[in-house]
């Protein structure tokens, strides 16, 4: 039965040989090729979660918060003083009685000092809602929330500004 096997072969020459050796490689490179594909979206992967959820990255979206609540904290009291300025220039400036009465240039440093205190008031406000809506929008994030250092988000908006 053997020698039957050996006829058909040497029937068929040998190209038939190599064809088969041609596809057999073929069908490994493919395969191989396939799978390293495939390991490559693996690898990249675990990269990307490497450098989203090691250590250092741990680290410095903690920093992050820290720094943007110190940030927050800081320009809530700055406000407060910068509303308190206001104040303190009104009382100042009672003791001259009625505004419609005050003299001209007692009216340009009234108007100076409180455009002032009101604009520093509102530039720091600014700022401020500006580090709270960074804050919020990072804690949105699935990645950055076990880092929030605050449970209660701040309020986007410390105060409306109306001019009369």
């Amino acid at each position: 039965m053997s020698w039957e096997r050996y006829e058909r072969a040497a029937d068929r020459g040998p190209m038939s040989f190599f064809w088969a050796m041609f596809l057999l490689g073929m069908a490994m490179v493919v395969v191989v090729g396939v799978g390293g594909y495939l390991l490559g979206w693996f690898g990249e992967g675990m990269q990307v979660a490497r450098e989203e959820f090691g250590p250092r990255a741990m680290l410095k979206k903690y920093e992050w918060f820290i720094e943007q609540a110190n940030g927050i904290e800081k320009m809530d009291r700055d406000i407060a003083l910068f509303r308190n300025r206001a104040s303190a220039v009104e009382e100042q400036y009672k003791s001259y009685g009625e505004k419609s009465h005050w003299p001209l240039d007692v009216r340009v440093q009234y108007n100076r000092a409180i455009e002032t205190a009101q604009g520093d008031s509102l530039a720091v406000t600014s700022q401020r809602n500006g580090l709270v809506k960074e804050y919020n929008a990072a804690s949105q994030k699935f990645n950055w929330s076990p880092f929030q250092t605050r449970p209660d988000k701040p309020k986007e908006s410390f105060h409306i500004y109306v001019v009369n």
